[in-house]
C-alpha cells in the first residue's frame, strides 16, 4: 500500500512549481497563504493536472 500517490520525480516537479508560484505571488504584491497554495496545487494535481503553466495560472488566478 503506497502512502503517497506521487513518485519522487513528480514531487520534485511539484516543489519546483510551488516555489515558482509562491515567488511570483510575492513579487506581484499578493499576500499568498502558502498553505492554501499548497492545498490548491495538490488538489489540481490529484485530479490529473500536470501542466506547470496551467497549475500556475489556476492557482494565481484563485489567489487574486
Amino acid at each position: 500500500m503506497a502512502l503517497c500517490p506521487y513518485s519522487a520525480d513528480e514531487l520534485v516537479e511539484v516543489q519546483r512549481i510551488l516555489d515558482q508560484i509562491i515567488a511570483e505571488a510575492r513579487a506581484s504584491s499578493q499576500a499568498p497563504d502558502v498553505e492554501e497554495i499548497i492545498e490548491r496545487l495538490f488538489d489540481l494535481a490529484d485530479h490529473g493536472e500536470r501542466d506547470p503553466e496551467k497549475l500556475r495560472a489556476a492557482i494565481l488566478r484563485h489567489a487574486a
